[in-house]
């Protein structure tokens, strides 16, 4: 993880320190993860490592099946992971390794401080319980039995969110997409997160209704001082969110650096493919946009690829013969 532990744009959390002088409130390394269909594994994360400051947006993109969902469940322990170890706060949370697993499990109370927004409002709501009682759940199930004090946080996450107290008695299917899922967020908030994982929060919902959702989060971040994981696959949604991206493609990171750096800048062919995607509200642009697309190579195996510093702060999974041709193409931007 030598190359992932000196990242991040200058950038400052709600208490005006700068984040790149803060201590790493996420490290995952070398985290991979498979699933079984039949008799066959299959790999959907293949050795991700990086890590997030307190107070940062990082952002992790890939179309579906690139495994950034995967990586989400996989830290906060919805997946048991296959490989690679997970830390939050310096506490080890998650490890494949037999002698490390206990230590694990005694740690697995500080997963209370993340909190996972889920991408279908709907589908993550249960049905025949009030939202009183969804947002109230995490509450309850950590051991809160006072109801005052209870009803008393409910009510203060849904006002966070832009909801009102009288809607804590109803029901999900009487309200619409965007206050479902902000329902969902106020759930999260209830336990007090200072790290939010964020999966495709707004991919579900109407284009009218994601920036208002975008920018609910935007202000939480900065109000509470939360950290957020947000993986999308929207790249436009995460330039205007998240102060680093990860961009992964078939279970790894191929390129990681500041949003401005890596819109202003693209190296890797799938990066390039994923901007070239981007959709403009320009008819006359949209006629000429060339859409670039990318087909994986094929490496020999005493030649194969990994992660590396490209940059200070920024990363390519290429071999050494193409991290050399990618320096170059910086140094001709400049």
């Amino acid at each position: 993880m030598e190359t992932e532990n000196r990242i991040i744009k200058e950038q400052t959390d709600g208490a005006g320190t700068r984040i790149q002088d803060q201590e790493p409130i996420l490290q995952v390394e070398n985290l991979s993860q498979r699933f079984k269909l039949g008799k066959t594994f299959f790999k959907a994360v293949d050795g991700v490592s990086f890590e997030i400051k307190k107070g940062e947006a990082f952002g992790l993109v890939g179309e579906s099946g690139s495994g950034k969902t995967t990586t989400g469940r996989s830290i906060i322990g919805l997946y048991e992971i296959w490989g690679g170890r997970v830390w939050f706060q310096g506490k080890l949370i998650a490890t494949a390794y037999k002698d490390e697993k206990k230590q694990a499990r005694e740690n697995v109370k500080f997963t209370r401080r993340i909190q996972m927004i889920f991408q279908d409002p709907i589908a993550s709501l249960n049905p025949r319980m009030t939202v009183r009682e969804i947002v109230a759940e995490g509450l309850i199930v950590a051991g809160e039995k006072d109801r005052d004090r209870i009803d008393e946080k409910v009510y203060e996450s849904l006002r966070l969110v832009g909801l009102l107290p009288e809607h804590a008695g109803r029901y999900p299917h009487e309200f619409s997409g965007g206050q479902r899922q902000r329902i969902g967020i106020a759930r999260s908030l209830i336990m007090k997160p200072e790290l939010l994982i964020a999966d495709e929060p707004v991919s579900a919902l109407d284009v009218s209704i994601q920036a208002q959702v975008v920018n609910l989060l935007n202000d939480l971040k900065k109000e509470l001082g939360l950290t957020v994981l947000f993986i999308a696959h929207d790249l436009s949604v995460v330039k205007y969110f998240c102060d680093r991206i990860a961009v992964m493609s078939e279970g790894r990171i191929v390129e990681l650096a500041s949003s401005k750096e890596l819109f202003a800048k693209p190296l890797h062919p799938y990066t390039q493919s994923l901007l070239s995607a981007i959709p403009y509200p320009d008819p006359d642009y949209e006629r000429g946009r060339t859409r670039l697309n990318y087909e994986p190579k094929i490496y020999e195996e005493s030649d194969e690829p990994k992660l590396q510093e490209v940059k200070k702060g920024r990363y390519v999974y290429a071999t050494n013969d193409e991290l050399k041709e990618y320096k170059r193409e910086l140094r001709e931007k400049i």
